[in-house]
């Protein structure tokens, strides 16, 4: 891989920190106590960007929806001095509704998303099941539609690379065809892994949040993600706070983490 092909990353707060049960985030454990999470999209800056991972939520969709302080995901690229128009990739990890309901964000982006993803959520029986239909919404099926009619969906169907330093990874276990993406930067090798893990806890105990469709795919998945990061700091859940408050501040809710 050639050595210009790092990016940087940063991640965007686009809500939070809202309140919930430890036992949200680390099932069954900690019912009593209170924890806090954010909602973000992660942006990376290198030869082939701007890119998103995943597109969070646009403005239209958030009524009757818990997310304090929202901003619109889009909005918050301009503290990276970047307009949505700019963003031509958008690295969709899975379907769910707070990470797939902004595509419409971002209409000049060729969407990348799993073929195992997109067939459960539009061809599955199952799907339309109220415990899955709980963290879906039909708009992200009409975002994925109107990027399919412009000619800007790409369905993955193995692991490679999809452009110079970022490459898709099959990691199914919290939905059944979440991807993660591997990210090379000035560290080492990074692996946003989105809602594999929700927090950098779930990680280093090894123990999921409530959220898994299938528990034995999680941990196989957990295993391949952690074989890949250049080192467990590079290896970043979906919802951890942390994110926010422990890495450099570039701007409110923007936060530099490599």
């Amino acid at each position: 891989m050639p050595a210009d092909a790092q990016f940087e990353i940063y991640a965007l707060r686009y809500a939070g920190p809202l309140t919930s049960s430890r036992a949200l985030l680390m099932w069954n454990q900690g019912w009593e106590e209170r924890v806090q999470r954010a909602y973000f999209v992660w942006c990376l800056l290198g030869p082939g960007g701007p890119v998103l991972v995943d597109s969070g939520v646009a403005p239209r969709y958030t009524a009757g929806r818990d997310l304090p302080n929202y901003q619109s995901p889009a909005s918050l690229l301009g503290a990276l001095g970047l307009q949505a128009g700019e963003v031509r990739h958008v690295f969709l990890t899975h379907m769910h509704w707070d990470h797939a309901l902004g595509i419409s964000l971002f209409p000049q982006a060729t969407v990348h998303l799993h073929q195992a993803e997109h067939d459960f959520w539009l061809g599955d029986p199952l799907a339309g099941r109220s415990i899955f239909q709980a963290v879906y919404d039909p708009g992200v099926s009409q975002s994925l539609e109107a990027a399919r009619s412009r000619g800007r969906l790409n369905l993955i169907r193995e692991d490679g690379e999809i452009m110079p330093g970022l490459t898709a990874v099959a990691a199914p276990g919290h939905s059944p065809g979440i991807m993660a993406a591997a990210v090379a930067t000035a560290k080492g090798l990074a692996v946003m892994g989105s809602d594999c893990g929700h927090t950098f806890r779930n990680y280093a105990e090894e123990w999921p949040s409530i959220f898994f469709c299938d528990l034995r795919a999680c941990l196989r998945s957990w295993d391949k993600l952690k074989a890949l990061a250049s080192s467990p700091e590079l290896l970043f859940p979906g919802h951890d706070l942390a994110m926010s408050l422990e890495f450099p501040e570039i701007a409110p809710g923007v936060t530099r983490l490599v």
